[in-house]
């Protein structure tokens, strides 16, 4: 079969090519949108897998018995993954950018629990982590408690070096608020509950 040829009049030019030209061009653009929608959901898959976890907490501090915290329903948490931090709220005044990391083997799952200790399984007894860095209690599930008692309760809930103005157990300091926050290693937050000092 003969191939037919068009030629311009005007210029002399063969167009005999352009619709080869055009096909290619068209396939690499659908090629590019097709390409860009797997990777578009490629990425939506492997955020989904990464979401953060969805936790209620409640939370109180009594100067005399400490800090108690209560998880109150939604997703279970690693405790070896999980940074508990206390900040303060406006109620301190201008401190309210004041936040620290409160130290993991202060926090214990019973009342009465040695900090710094293992989880004993028979008493259901121990700590977050242990002194020697290894995680105690493994989990924080709902229904869950965990506790820093005294005197631990002194120590870690005061923003070091800030004196008594910002101690907790300041008994000026009664009725203001902090949040107690939980947060991933990135330090990323995903609960956050405010909580008031009591005497």
């Amino acid at each position: 079969m003969k191939r037919l040829s068009v030629k311009n009049k005007k210029n002399g030019l063969n167009n005999e090519a352009v619709s080869p030209v055009v096909g290619v061009m068209l396939m690499l653009v659908v090629t590019i949108i097709v390409a860009a929608v797997v990777s578009a959901f490629a990425g939506g898959l492997t955020e989904s897998t990464s979401k953060a976890p969805q936790v209620s907490l409640k939370a109180t501090y009594s100067q005399t018995d400490g800090l108690a915290i209560s998880h109150q329903g939604g997703d279970t948490i690693g405790t070896i993954d999980t940074v508990v931090i206390a900040r303060l709220s406006d109620t301190f005044g201008d401190a309210s950018h004041m936040a620290w990391t409160l130290n993991a083997s202060t926090i214990v799952c019973k009342r009465g629990s040695t900090v710094g200790t293992s989880f004993n399984s028979s008493t259901k007894e121990g700590a977050w982590l242990t002194n020697g860095g290894m995680s105690g209690v493994k989990s924080f599930a709902p229904g869950d408690n965990a506790y820093i008692e005294p005197p631990y309760h002194t120590n870690e809930l005061m923003q070091p070096g800030a004196g008594r103005v910002y101690k907790f157990d300041d008994p000026d300091n009664i009725g203001k608020t902090f949040w107690l926050e939980f947060a991933d290693k990135s330090g990323k937050t995903f609960a956050k509950t405010e909580v008031k000092i009591a005497p």
